[in-house]
């Protein structure tokens, strides 16, 4: 059988100690002389004991525990740089994929989860408004990827309109007039203001921006979306895509009707996943740097979490205009 796993007072009882010091110890909290905290470490490493997760919690109210709450469609670009950026500023780090539905429920049960902190990554425009999520979460610290511009919502964003406006002014200086977009979900924060950057740009340049069909970020809606405007007609020589997925879509069901990218058709994309730079031909795309936005969203909650005082406030970044093989002018 099993031996039975040490305990604290089993490492108290071993260096001749209170079991209350062996906890400072463990704790690493002052009161301890150097020789009691030696022949207790002493203690600890002869026989093997692990400190139990959840009295530490108990005791010091910290579980150095970060929880990204994301739902299923959701980027996990970020994932990896959160991950990374967590464990070296000492945090553990947790994942819950979610529904819609399951959101509500999800921040009300952070405490019961024992986290420090919530970074999320909403699907849809939900609740913008920090005092009401904060009496969600019953008082955790959180911070939101995307979201509302100038709201009071503590986020870090890139500027998903201004990104927009590079790629429609890209393809208006290359000499076209007739355009369509392919918009991610009009409800997404991003996809939102990408759509409303693309229409304004257009708008200012007294260009139609009405050649629209939303889709939902997925490869498949960019190549559905793309035979329908093909199906209807629409005449169009560039075509501003809401990300890359679907502007991998869009490529294809091109492809297969026989038109050339860039020759028939230029297409931009949005977000330079690493996938775009091998794209034949290469994806002229709005890049977000989301190792950046992955850090700086774990490094702005550590703040919160460990600064109480810290003010609530938006961190929003710049895209960049990548341009590849996949656009030229019109000849």
């Amino acid at each position: 059988m099993r031996s039975k796993r040490p305990t604290l007072r089993d490492v108290a009882r071993e260096a001749n100690v209170s079991y209350q010091t062996v906890s400072r110890v463990i704790n690493d909290q002052d009161h301890v002389s150097p020789l009691t905290r030696n022949r207790v470490q002493k203690a600890i490493d002869s026989l093997g004991f692990r400190p139990n997760r959840a009295a530490q919690i108990m005791q010091t109210e910290r579980s150095h525990t970060i929880e990204v709450i994301l739902f299923y469609s959701g980027f996990n670009n970020f994932l990896y740089e959160m991950a990374r950026a967590s464990q070296q500023l000492g945090y553990h780090f947790s994942i819950s994929a979610i529904t819609e539905e399951e959101f509500v429920p999800t921040l009300e049960g952070a405490a019961s989860r024992f986290v420090d902190g919530l970074i999320l990554l909403p699907a849809t425009r939900g609740i913008e408004d920090y005092e009401n999520l904060m009496e969600l979460t019953d008082g955790i610290p959180f911070v939101q990827i995307s979201g509302k511009s100038g709201s009071n919502i503590p986020s870090v964003m890139y500027d998903q309109a201004h990104g927009a406006r590079l790629a429609a002014q890209h393809l208006i200086d290359l000499g076209h007039r007739k355009m369509a977009e392919i918009s991610g979900p009009l409800l997404n924060y991003d996809g939102g203001d990408r759509h409303e950057g693309w229409i304004t740009t257009l708008k200012n340049n007294g260009l139609d921006y009405s050649l629209s069909i939303e889709g939902d970020f997925n490869i498949n809606s960019g190549y559905r979306a793309m035979n329908q405007l093909l199906d209807e007609g629409a005449e169009f020589t560039a075509v501003f895509v809401g990300n890359d997925s679907m502007a991998f879509g869009a490529h294809t069901a091109l492809r297969e009707r026989g038109l050339r990218v860039p020759q028939d058709v230029s297409i931009v994309g949005f977000d330079d996943i690493p996938e775009a730079a091998h794209f034949v031909p290469g994806l002229t795309t709005v890049r977000q740097d989301f190792e950046l936005i992955g850090r700086l969203a774990v490094e702005f909650l550590v703040d919160m979490v460990e600064n109480p005082g810290t003010p609530v406030h938006q961190r929003v970044l710049q895209p960049k205009l990548i341009v590849r093989g996949s656009t030229q002018a019109i000849t």
